[in-house]
């Protein structure tokens, strides 16, 4: 949850009184954080696609495409390794790792949320990437 949203959340948690509803909020929340930690750690990828182990990460050197989470490999002269590169919103990825945005859904990488990790503003939802993460809109 970004600090956009987090008045709206206390003051609705805040109106409620009894102790029922005190626990369905509660309840609600460790479901959300259960949530948000299998994305981060990456294993709230789609059932459908088989996650790549081996893959590397933006710098990583690779050899060819496949190599690389983001499917890119980036070489000066043929023939020579070159260096994975990360993969803008709506490009081929396998993992979270080869996407600028560092979010990997299904086999395409999508935009970040607020506190994600991006290059330029198009890496962002809200298209605002200061230093290196993704700012709020306000």
């Amino acid at each position: 949850m970004d600090d956009c949203r987090f008045d709206n959340w206390t003051r609705t948690l805040g109106e409620r009184s009894d102790r029922r509803s005190a626990v369905k909020g509660l309840a609600g929340g460790a479901a959300a954080l259960l949530t948000l930690a299998r994305a981060e750690l990456g294993l709230a990828q789609d059932a459908d696609v088989t996650l790549e182990k081996n893959c590397k990460g933006s710098d990583a050197k690779c050899s060819k495409n496949k190599d690389c989470c983001s499917k890119k490999c980036k070489k000066k002269k043929k023939g020579r390794q070159g260096k994975c590169v990360c993969a803008g919103v709506n490009q081929g990825c396998k993992r979270d790792q080869g996407c600028c945005s560092g979010k990997c859904k299904g086999t395409q990488c999508v935009c970040g949320d607020k506190g994600d990790i991006c290059r330029k503003d198009g890496d962002c939802c809200s298209k605002i990437c200061s230093s290196g993460k993704c700012k709020c809109v306000r």
